[in-house]
């Protein structure tokens, strides 16, 4: 072009001025939507009077939408417009960002240009198309946050360790009367009793520690250590016989004068001397030299033989009884006859996980512990709530959980719940952090909402590991295209094979786009009218096996 004798020439676009939208097709990142104009004005063309208006614009809906306006001015012209070169011409265009709506999806974008000369507004008779739809594959994220459930903690089989203790008169190896009736003795009697034909509690072994004070003379206090060992040793085989249980479980274990608990005896006691005590008799190694000092001492001596001495002179029991707790047939015949009193805490948290599938049972089973004021049957209750969408009762329950740990991070995740379902966002996203050491939850729920807000390496952060659609969806999100595949093809849901769809119009795989979106559509028709929409599948619409899976 040799130039234009007037600016109205200008109308008529060169074939060399074509614009580029960068992406050719825009993506959805976040709530916006960015992008980039780019092109030359060729040389000789901007009339040196003339000033010019270029608008990229997006038609959606019947609506239209000016993303930008650039303005440009020839080298006469004295406005604070850019200047273009008549001679050399000039680049032109720039970026825009504008806020997402649903009903945009399916659009277009032109180049809009308006001459402006003589106090004239001239629009160019042909707009210039820059690309068309929106991808929005980001919004297929699952945004349902995940309450988290604590630990049930119960363990079906255990040992379970009972102790017991007899203490002995003076210079006595025999065990008195008044010994029988400690409670400790009585729960450990039952104990080895509750045994005979229990096919769920197995004794797996007893041991027997038996001490003497050492206040007296060595051969003495042998005698004594291994005498009261031994009717100890005696007392729990008849006990084992009465239950039908082998006495061959029982074995002697520790037997001595017991110096060192008289030391800590000593330390920890309110005995004015204990110091002088301890530094006086802790001289001598020889045991009778030491006993006969300790008598030395008079008035001290007698305060040691009231508070101390009496309380060495014992013999300890351990027994490890193997627990074989209630099956899962057995907690759930329990729960179906509602006797929920038959199962203790542990149980019941445990019994409450094999109703998943069941939410109003589920409810029952946890209400049931409510009165025992724990803040695992708190939070685990408000967690079903949540599932089943009672958000007050949930939030009930949370407050009572946070009364008892303000800071329990399965507690927090839950009250980010709440304030997802609320439209707090920002707050929830506060609080799923703080629950981080809530397990998979909190982990969860911050990726899905790093995925919509546009954060896709965070989200993929969030979620590695999980496993989860969300987890597949951040990968493809972060152009990690393989690894997106291998979670996916896990997954077996609708929206997963939809994603494996896209992955195979990456992969310019046309097996692979149709294979999965037939599996898609199949599982979920209500895919067909997104795909029908979605530009991502665009070049496939003439595709005669692909469009005939959309009717």
């Amino acid at each position: 072009m040799a130039g234009c004798s007037s600016p109205e020439k200008m109308k008529d676009v060169p074939d060399e001025m074509v614009p580029v939208m960068s992406p050719k097709v825009l993506v959805l990142k976040g709530k916006t939507v960015e992008g980039k104009v780019s092109g030359r004005f060729p040389a000789k063309y901007f009339h040196k009077k003339a000033k010019l208006d270029m608008s990229p614009v997006m038609l959606y809906s019947g609506q239209q939408k000016v993303l930008a306006t650039w303005q440009y001015q020839g080298e006469d012209i004295t406005d604070n417009r850019s200047v273009i070169n008549f001679e050399n011409g000039g680049s032109f265009g720039g970026t825009f960002s504008f806020p997402y709506e649903d009903s945009m999806m399916q659009s277009k974008v032109e180049l809009r240009l308006t001459l402006l000369y003589n106090d004239k507004e001239v629009p160019f008779a042909g707009n210039m198309p820059l690309g068309v739809g929106i991808d929005v594959t980001q919004n297929l994220v699952e945004v349902e946050p995940k309450p988290a459930i604590m630990p049930h903690n119960y363990a079906r089989n255990g040992v379970q360790q009972l102790e017991a203790q007899f203490n002995f008169d003076i210079q006595k190896p025999n065990i008195s009367r008044s010994q029988f009736t400690r409670e400790d003795v009585k729960a450990f009697q039952k104990a080895l009793a509750d045994l005979k034909g229990n096919s769920k509690a197995e004794l797996k072994g007893v041991t027997v520690n038996a001490y003497a004070s050492p206040d007296g003379p060595v051969d003495l206090n042998e005698n004594l250590y291994k005498g009261r060992g031994a009717n100890t040793e005696s007392w729990i085989e008849s006990n084992l016989r009465k239950a039908r249980v082998s006495g061959d479980l029982v074995k002697i274990g520790h037997e001595d004068t017991d110096w060192d608990g008289f030391k800590k005896m000593v330390e920890a006691s309110d005995i004015e001397d204990k110091d002088m005590i301890l530094r006086v008799l802790s001289m001598y190694s020889d045991p009778d030299t030491r006993n006969k000092e300790m008598h030395n001492m008079g008035k001290v001596f007698s305060e040691i033989a009231e508070k101390v001495l009496p309380k060495l002179r014992r013999s300890t029991m351990v027994a490890d009884i193997e627990m074989v707790g209630k099956s899962d047939e057995e907690m759930k015949s329990l729960v179906e006859k509602k006797q929920f009193g038959s199962l203790t805490l542990a149980e019941t948290l445990y019994a409450a996980t094999l109703y998943n599938d069941d939410l109003t049972i589920q409810e029952s089973i946890l209400a049931s512990k409510v009165s025992k004021n724990d803040v695992r049957v708190y939070n685990n209750l408000a967690a079903n709530y949540l599932l089943q969408g009672k958000k007050e009762e949930a939030k009930e329950m949370l407050d009572k959980a946070s009364a008892i740990d303000a800071v329990n991070p399965y507690v927090l995740n839950n009250l980010g719940v709440l304030e997802m379902y609320a439209g707090n966002v920002e707050e929830a996203k506060k609080l799923f952090l703080r629950a981080i050491d809530a397990g998979k939850a909190p982990k969860e729920n911050l990726g899905s909402i790093a995925i919509a807000d546009g954060e896709y390496s965070s989200a993929v952060d969030y979620l590695g590991g999980t496993k989860t659609f969300n987890e597949g969806l951040a990968l493809l999100l972060s152009d990690k295209q393989e690894a997106a595949k291998n979670v996916l093809a896990e997954q077996k849901s609708a929206k997963a094979y939809y994603l494996l769809s896209i992955l195979g119009v990456r992969a310019a795989d046309e097996k692979m786009v149709i294979d999965n979106m037939r599996s898609a559509v199949s599982m979920d028709a209500s895919l067909k009218e997104r795909a029908k929409k979605d530009v991502v599948f665009a070049s496939y619409m003439q595709n005669e096996g692909f469009a005939a899976l959309l009717k």
